[in-house]
C-alpha cells in the first residue's frame, strides 16, 4: 500500500506542474499583448499566426491541385511511379511569397512555412490531392546546414501538411549525404550536376510499397526533387507525389 507521504508528494508534484503550466500560459498571453506578432509579408500586426488574412488571401494560387500535367507535374513526367505533383503558389522575385520565404529561410521564422502549408493542405484536400498518400517526406538538409540554420524549412512545411491532413511525416529514411552548394545562383545544367548523388536512404525496406509525398519549399527546375526521386527508387514498389509551397515562374 502506498504511504500517505507518497500520495502527498505526488499531489504536490501535480499541483506544481499545474502552476508552471498556468504561469507559462499567462506569460505567453502577456507576451502576445506586449509584443504582438507581425505579418511575415506586410509587417502589420496579426491577432494569431504569422500571416494576416489579407496577405494570405492575396498570395497567387497556382490551382495546380486540380490540374493534371500542370507546370510542376511536367517536370517529372518522364520519371516512373510519379503519381502527381503540384505547387501551392507562384513564386517570383517581386512576389508576396518571396517575402514570406525570405522570412522563413533567413529570418528564423520557420512557422511561416508551417502556416502556409496548413492553408495549402486545407485548399488541396478539396481536390483530393492527398488521396492515398501514406507518408510525407521533406527534402532533407545536410546535418551541417541544419546546425547552422537551426531547422529544415521543408520539414516545417511537411509538418504543416501532416498536422492538417493527419498523414504521418517521416524524416528518418531519406537523408542528405553531401553538403552541396546552394542551388539559387546556378543555371539549369549546373543545378542538375550540383544535386547529383547527394541523397541516400536508410532502411528502405521500411517504406516499400508506400505512396510517398515528397515536400520542398520552392521548385524551379525540379533538379533537387528529381535527385531525391532517383534515390528513393530504393523504396521498392512505392509511388510518389510531389508538393512544394512555390513554383518559380
Amino acid at each position: 500500500m502506498a504511504s500517505p507521504y507518497n500520495i502527498d508528494a505526488h499531489t504536490h508534484t501535480h499541483e506544481s506542474h499545474l502552476v508552471r503550466v498556468l504561469f507559462s500560459e499567462l506569460g505567453r498571453s502577456l507576451l502576445s499583448v506586449l509584443m504582438p506578432s507581425r505579418c511575415a509579408i506586410c509587417g502589420g500586426y496579426v491577432d494569431e499566426g504569422c500571416i494576416c488574412p489579407r496577405c494570405m488571401a492575396s498570395l497567387p494560387r497556382t490551382e495546380q491541385a486540380r490540374l493534371r500535367q500542370n507546370s510542376t507535374e511536367q517536370l517529372f513526367l518522364d520519371l516512373p511511379h510519379v503519381v502527381s505533383a503540384a505547387s501551392f503558389l507562384f513564386y517570383q522575385h517581386d512576389s508576396l511569397l518571396r517575402r514570406a520565404v525570405h522570412q522563413m529561410k533567413y529570418a528564423s521564422r520557420p512557422e511561416v512555412g508551417y502556416e502556409l502549408a496548413r492553408q495549402a493542405a486545407r485548399e488541396f484536400m478539396a481536390d483530393e490531392f492527398f488521396y492515398g498518400v501514406d507518408v510525407i517526406v521533406p527534402v532533407p538538409l545536410h546535418p551541417r546546414r541544419f546546425r547552422q540554420r537551426g531547422y529544415n524549412q521543408s520539414e516545417w512545411i511537411a509538418r504543416g501538411l501532416s498536422d492538417e491532413t493527419g498523414i504521418p511525416m517521416d524524416t528518418e529514411h531519406l537523408l542528405r549525404a553531401v553538403d552541396n552548394p546552394k542551388q539559387a545562383m546556378l543555371h539549369a545544367d549546373e543545378r542538375n550536376r550540383n544535386v547529383e548523388a547527394v541523397f541516400c536512404v536508410s532502411h528502405p525496406e521500411e517504406l516499400y510499397h508506400k505512396h510517398i509525398l515528397l515536400v520542398d519549399d520552392i521548385i524551379t527546375t525540379g533538379a533537387t526533387i528529381r535527385s531525391c526521386l532517383r534515390t528513393m527508387s530504393a523504396f521498392r514498389g512505392s509511388c510518389f507525389s510531389v508538393f512544394s509551397l512555390g513554383k518559380a515562374r
